[in-house]
């Protein structure tokens, strides 16, 4: 036998070696049976800094041993108990304790018990508190080697001889105590309950079957295992687990499963210590422990009585067995078993058919959604947001409800009071989102679910149908286009699809600033001397511009803002003075040119702006996100976009022009190269056949197969089609163009170059008392007009019947008559719905007009000072966030 000793116990068990064979000599046993302190062992010592290895001669199977295998035979076991219980009677009176009397530590040798391993001797005078705990450990020691009658008879003396002490007797919490109560102080009563229900634990427990250990299982067995393999935390949970336990079946199941993760953990540490290996890998109790985190002990239970063939399997191999037992556990979590798996996720063929009707059911929401009951079906039923928040708010959902209860949910509220942006009436944006292709991919797309952030084992074909994409945009530009087949990998991939414009004039912002300070990419604006700087028409520019300043660290004073034409376009003249004569201090990198501006779609003139950026050597950016559309129509990109090729970068948005549900943008690069900056994987991105879109998307990382939709599209519809879907959506909007100025209420702030119209509600009558007015009274009269303007478009949004856009919008042309460039809040209307009818918008029209008459009047009296003045809405919405008010 050997046994290694720390170094700094020695002497202690040498002089309770003395003190334990002084109190044996003083004593004789009454069943003939002696005691001996095992002297006869060497202690060796590896190196002098080392624990030393204490051996002694083989002494044979344990008393413990002995004990639970029933070997003895009663009469034998009699006498044990009875000097056993002589030599706890000797400790008591001589108030000497040893803290190791258990039969793990003796040996029962002919006549004589020989006694091992004295860590541990406690002075009851001195110390009563351990004492009487030793005493109680005692027990535990020989909890599952005893029937209740021994048991009574070993520890009979207890009661009249171990120490009393006051339950209220605080005592420092030792590190099982901390974890499991959190505490840093226990009184003695605590501790004394604790050790108790560990007997309880450790005890004798009856198996189900008598295969094993005579049908007993020996509980303290376990528990010395827990104590020496187990952290104190983990041993906690599991107390905690396992104390609370009552019914004694239950208990015996899950310290089984117990006992085959100690066998499965004690074959694992032999075979890794046989090899010479480190072990890193976590205990199978401590997996277990775990499991009953998630699950009550009764499921753990039930799961080892569903396992036949349990003891066999335990002898062949623990490990396996308990890691079935786990998985099957770990997948059944709250219930959840196959048939409920199979009512909430796709891929079970068992329940095919019933998700291909649910799924059918939501497809029907939302074609009943889209379509309506016709024309007459208002574009949105209002609710007051205050009401809509206390309709939809409620308790996170504990358990769920039915699929149909959910969809019904969707159809009764969401859907009730949500736009419809393809409703005919609809007039506020383009984004009509109504192409029957797109639709389709935008419903493949999470079907398919594929990752877009690599190739293999993510997104073999969807890669190429995106790249694909990128490839025909390109074209539609007139930027170089290569046949997919020629591209060599992500290094010839001149686009990304993002999630919207601001997105992509975001990536567009950060490619230019990479492109124009390399050294930004290590080290960081820290080390320019300079702020670099972004030139657009602040009047007209997009918001998204602005924020992608601040976003990428520049600031959002990096912004230097030029002035606009008459058109609300970019003055070129304006940008090439800025560029030749920058700010002290500002670098200007990049000019944002505008096809399309989202409070007019006015169309600035590229080829000028581009030619002014090629002078000056500065990134030319054009925001297409509205104007994109035009690119499909031969003659619309060539009468709108011209020079469009010239830019460096191109922001697109199908969602908006397209008929693309969201979210739908590309951003395109007249350089391929340019998006290779984005990798820190140098030698990846540029190495031939490497297709990993994420190695050159920046801020986003896995993302869905959006592409599909503009592919389906593409390849539904073809780009003849769609050009011709474009120019019909210009004569949508000449159309009503004629009709808002016939009416003679309005006053336009814009012609349209697109299909934006801006209008503020001034009527004749409004327009006559108005130019009476000195310059200070017209200024009050643009507040009056901007307060109009928004009663009557917010009482026709509310009505459900038209909508309009709302915002700010400077007066450039003086066309109502307070003043160039002042400010009102107008109406604007962006037809983008092909669908739309004459009958649709003489209807619209219509509508617009009387609730107009209806204001005329209560207008020209609060210009008149008879009434009070209305409170200005703010205007909202992305196209009102002016980076100029």
């Amino acid at each position: 036998m050997a046994l290694v000793w720390s170094a700094e116990s020695v002497e202690a068990r040498l002089r309770n070696e003395e003190r334990i064979g002084e109190l044996l000599r003083q004593f004789t046993s009454p069943s003939g049976l002696r005691f001996e302190v095992q002297g006869d062992y060497a202690l060796v010592r590896v190196d002098p800094s080392s624990d030393p290895w204490a051996f002694t001669p083989n002494l044979g199977q344990t008393l413990e041993d002995l004990l639970r295998s029933d070997a003895l035979g009663s009469a034998v076991r009699g006498r044990v108990v009875v000097s056993l219980r002589a030599m706890r009677k000797a400790m008591l009176t001589a108030g000497v304790i040893w803290q190791g009397f258990a039969p793990r530590n003796m040996f029962l040798r002919g006549e004589v018990i020989v006694l091992i391993d004295f860590e541990e001797v406690v002075d009851a005078a001195a110390d009563p508190v351990r004492a009487a705990e030793c005493l109680l450990w005692h027990r535990i020691f020989f909890a599952d080697c005893l029937d209740p009658v021994e048991a009574e008879e070993l520890f009979a003396g207890d009661e009249g001889g171990a120490p009393l002490i006051e339950d209220g007797h605080p005592l420092a919490a030792d590190s099982f105590e901390r974890a499991l109560l959190n505490v840093q102080t226990v009184s003695w009563q605590q501790r004394r309950d604790l050790l108790w229900q560990s007997l309880r634990l450790e005890g004798r427990h009856a198996r189900p079957e008598k295969v094993r250990d005579r049908g007993l299982l020996h509980g303290h067995e376990l528990g010395h295992f827990w104590g020496d393999f187990l952290p104190a935390a983990q041993e906690a949970r599991l107390f905690s687990h396992l104390a609370s336990v009552s019914d004694p079946a239950m208990l015996v199941a899950c310290l089984e499963v117990f006992e085959a993760a100690m066998e499965a953990d004690i074959c694992r540490a032999i075979t890794v210590n046989c090899r010479g290996e480190a072990d890193g890998a976590p205990l199978r109790t401590e997996a277990v422990i775990d499991a009953l985190d998630a699950v009550e002990v009764g499921d753990l239970a039930a799961e080892r009585s569903r396992i036949v063939r349990w003891y066999d399997r335990l002898v062949t191999d623990p490990a396996q067995l308990v890691d079935e037992l786990l998985l099957a556990v770990g997948t059944a979590v709250g219930g959840v078993d196959r048939s409920v798996l199979d009512m909430y996720l796709v891929g079970g063929s068992a329940s095919r058919a019933s998700h291909e009707a649910d799924l059918t059911s939501a497809v029907r929401v939302g074609l009943d959604f889209l379509h309506g009951s016709g024309s007459e079906t208002p574009f949105l039923r209002h609710a007051d947001p205050t009401a809509l928040q206390k309709t939809i708010a409620g308790p996170l959902p504990e358990a769920g409800s039915c699929f149909d209860h959910v969809l019904a949910e969707i159809e009764e509220v969401i859907a009730r009071h949500s736009i419809r942006q393809g409703h005919p009436r609809y007039l506020a944006f383009p984004d009509s989102g109504n192409a029957l292709a797109a639709l389709a991919g935008s419903i493949l797309s999470p079907l398919l679910n594929q990752n877009l952030i690599a190739v293999d084992r993510s997104a073999p074909s969807a890669t190429f149908v995106e790249v694909q994409v990128i490839e025909w945009l390109r074209a539609l530009v007139g930027y170089e286009d290569s046949p997919l087949t020629e591209l060599r990998g992500v290094k010839d991939v001149g686009g990304l699809w993002t999630t919207g414009g601001h997105l992509s004039n975001h990536v567009a912002m950060l490619a230019a600033l990479g492109r124009a300070y390399p050294q930004v990419r290590k080290l960081g604006l820290r080390v320019l001397d300079t702020q670099p700087s972004v030139v657009m028409a602040g009047p007209i520019a997009h918001y998204s511009h602005s924020d992608a300043a601040f976003h990428l660290g520049l600031g959002w004073d990096s912004v230097l803002s030029v002035g606009t034409e008459r058109g609300f376009t970019t003055d070129p003249a304006a940008v090439d003075r800025l560029l030749a004569d920058p700010p002290a201090g500002r670098t200007p990198f990049m000019v944002v040119g505008v096809a399309g501006n989202c409070r007019t779609t006015g169309l600035d003139d590229l080829e000028a702006l581009g030619e002014v950026c090629r002078r000056h050597g500065v990134w030319f950016h054009v925001d297409a996100c509205h104007g994109g559309s035009l690119i499909f129509s031969e003659r619309l990109r060539s009468q709108h976009l011209a020079g469009i090729e010239l830019a460096d970068s191109v922001s697109l948005d199908p969602h908006k022009g397209l008929f693309t549900p969201y979210p739908s943008s590309y951003v395109l690069f007249r350089d391929r190269a340019v998006l290779t900056q984005f990798s820190r994987h140098e030698a990846a991105v540029m190495a031939d056949d490497c297709w990993d879109l994420g190695l050159i998307t920046p801020f986003l990382g896995s993302r869905g197969f959006q592409s599909l939709a503009t592919w389906m599209l593409l390849r539904h519809v073809g780009t003849r089609t769609l050009g011709a879907m474009v120019e019909s959506r210009q004569a949508i909007v000449r159309y009503l163009e004629r009709r808002v100025d016939d009416s003679g209420l309005f006053v336009r702030l814009n012609d349209v170059d697109f299909y934006r119209l801006a209008f503020v509600f001034c009527p004749p009558a409004f327009r006559r008392a108005m130019a009476e007015l000195d310059p200070a009274g017209r200024l009050r009269a643009a507040k009056v007009i901007s307060s109009y303007t928004s009663r009557l478009n917010t009482a026709l949004y509310q009505s459900g019947e038209v909508c309009f856009d709302e915002h700010a919008l400077g007066d450039l042309d003086d066309r109502i008559g307070a003043g160039a460039g002042t400010s009102y809040t107008i109406m604007a209307a962006c037809p983008g719905n092909p669908l739309v009818t004459r009958e649709d918008l003489d209807a619209a029209m219509k509508k617009l007009a009387s609730e107009a008459l209806a204001l005329v009047e209560p207008m020209l009296a609060e210009l008149r000072g008879n009434l009070p003045q209305q409170t200005r809405r703010r205007a909202g919405g992305p196209a009102g966030w002016s980076d100029v008010e």
